[in-house]
């Protein structure tokens, strides 16, 4: 009886990736696509916008973005951040938006925006942004920005905080002297600014019919370091004579006017020294004649409880 062995035929190649293998494969092939469109880390290729602070790899990003300054004088074009193209393509349609990421909470506003319209492959190009401010004052501002060119498409949101600093010194009040003379109080160093002083001739014992407004702008600013009584009597516009007393301390670029705080409806209480009464607004003659401090308030005749 033959015996004969048998040889098992061989085994055909499996098909079958085992799972962890598999899982290698998928994330190796995701890691050199983030390692060629620039998604792996930061907000590039159709990047997702999303609202946020700066943060520390905006810099070396395909589209970098890097603050310049952290302060804004009022009125003067600034450099404020700087946007980077460091893919390997121009961005030739380019766009920042800029606004106030809060605008109820602050009354710095944006006076003009100067931003790059295409940046090319490997330059850098700034923001440049005009605040106008009545007085220091911290300001987030949001930039939105777009850019799109050679099959590349990228928006990134950021805010960067800046202080406005105005032109001239913040006047925080006026403290009189009686009603004869006065000062002006400022947050950091005294300077020159705009004010209208307005003053009642020969204050009468019963109400004052008119009062008398000197201006001190242009040529002749307003000294906050130097007293009222002295700056009223040597200002060439001025027509008041000798005997007069001070009503009220007007800031029109701040939209703010101070009164004395005895003042009541064209006549002193008593005019006794004290701080001025803040009054949010300008005013004019007949506005101050029916006016009156009344509880650390400025009211106008017939508001009264």
């Amino acid at each position: 009886m033959n015996t004969a062995t048998r040889t098992p035929p061989a085994r055909a190649p499996s098909a079958r990736v085992r799972p962890l293998r598999a899982l290698s494969i998928v994330l190796a092939f995701t890691a050199a696509l983030g390692l060629i469109f620039g998604t792996a880390g930061f907000t590039a290729m159709e990047a997702q916008r999303g609202l946020a602070v700066n943060v520390t790899n905006d810099a070396s990003a395909y589209l970098g973005y890097v603050p310049l300054t952290d302060e804004v004088h009022d009125g003067e074009p600034t450099a404020v951040v700087e946007y980077r193209n460091q893919f390997g393509t121009a961005l030739d349609e380019f766009d920042v938006a800029v606004s106030i990421a809060d605008p109820g909470s602050t009354e710095v506003a944006i006076e003009s925006v100067d931003s790059p319209s295409s940046l090319d492959e490997g330059t850098a190009a700034a923001v440049n942004v005009t605040l106008r401010c009545p007085e220091r004052e911290p300001v987030s501002l949001l930039f939105e920005a777009d850019g799109s060119g050679g099959g590349v498409s990228v928006s990134l949101d950021r805010v960067h905080t800046v202080t406005c600093v105005p032109k001239g010194p913040t006047v925080t009040g006026i403290r009189f002297d009686d009603a004869a003379n006065g000062r002006a109080l400022v947050d950091g160093r005294h300077g020159e600014v705009t004010a209208n002083v307005w003053v009642a001739e020969t204050p009468p014992v019963e109400e004052a019919e008119d009062l008398t407004e000197v201006s001190f702008d242009g040529a002749t600013p307003f000294d906050t370091s130097t007293k009222i009584r002295r700056q009223v009597n040597t200002v060439p516009s001025s027509t008041v004579g000798g005997n007069w007393k001070i009503v009220a301390v007007e800031f029109p670029d701040r939209n703010l006017t101070y009164l004395h705080p005895e003042w009541n409806e064209g006549a002193y209480d008593t005019p006794k020294a004290g701080g001025g009464v803040a009054y949010d607004g300008t005013v004019d003659e007949a506005f101050l004649l029916n006016a009156s401090v009344d509880g650390g308030e400025v009211v106008e005749a017939g508001e009264e409880d």
